[in-house]
């Protein structure tokens, strides 16, 4: 299944664009046809999320025999590998997923559970970042929407991105979410500004095409701006829209609703193409 755009903003290889979707772990091996539907979108890109789950144990789990097999090392690595014989150039962005809860919020008490947990989740990026550096992996993302984690660890980040600077010679970049992005202290030690897209571009739960695109040269404006400030150019590491009727409103949200609107997405993403 492909789900959300990474889109670039300003930023190109030669004379190349950044188009590209995520591409989710599937649950059991692929093959060459699975990766077609990417090709057939003109994309150039492609984002694989291998996957980690915070524990009772407050560590980081991950290869796991319960994860599906895109979730997993060896699904990664063949991803990779059909991906790379279709020509596309890859993002690995590993993700950690919290049950019932959201990234963005997580907090521990103690110095001891911070150091704890920091050792787990530095083991599951550099894990990854070893297999990205074998297969020569052109982007790597350290991490998605930890605005806690940042703001009160802001000194483990750092060493973090530091370390794997010794070994990983693609490049680097954090994705951070659409409200808290000017927050992160570490743009100047990564080669990307990061920022996950879900930006509101409308009051309106049934917006003209018109509205969106004005909704987005608002945002347009404000990220230019932070993109000249850091001197570092922004790619979009995700972007999406539900097939429904207000979901510019809150593009976050992902719960069910019987206000079914194709579209209404389509002209969301025609919005952010323009």
């Amino acid at each position: 299944m492909l789900i959300l755009f990474v889109i670039s903003f300003g930023y190109s290889q030669g004379d190349q664009k950044v188009k590209g979707v995520s591409f989710v772990g599937a649950d059991q091996p692929i093959d060459r046809k699975d990766v077609e539907p990417i090709i057939q979108l003109n994309a150039n890109w492609v984002t694989l999320m291998p996957y980690g789950f915070i524990g009772k144990d407050g560590m980081v789990n991950y290869n796991s025999n319960w994860q599906w097999w895109g979730e997993k090392e060896e699904g990664l690595r063949k991803t990779i590998e059909l991906c790379e014989q279709e020509g596309l150039k890859i993002m690995v962005k590993p993700q950690i997923w919290m049950m019932n809860a959201y990234t963005g919020d997580f907090k521990l008490d103690s110095e001891e559970a911070w150091r704890k947990f920091e050792l787990s989740y530095e083991q599951f990026i550099l894990d990854f970042l070893s297999v990205s550096t074998e297969l020569n992996v052109e982007l790597f993302c350290i991490g998605t929407e930890w605005r806690e984690f940042i703001r009160a660890r802001p000194e483990f980040w750092k060493k973090l991105i530091q370390k794997s600077k010794k070994t990983y010679k693609g490049k680097l970049i954090y994705a951070a979410n659409w409200d808290d992005y000017k927050e992160v202290p570490f743009w100047q030690d990564l080669d990307f500004i990061g920022v996950n897209g879900y930006f509101p571009i409308s009051l309106n739960k049934k917006p003209s095409l018109k509205e969106l695109i004005k909704g987005w040269e608002y945002q347009e404006t404000d990220l230019a701006k932070f993109s000249h400030q850091k001197n570092r150019k922004i790619i979009f590491t995700e972007v999406g829209y539900r097939s429904m009727y207000g979901a510019t409103l809150k593009p976050w949200e992902h719960n069910t609703s019987n206000n079914y609107s194709a579209e209404n997405q389509s002209l969301a993403f025609k919005a952010l193409f323009n």
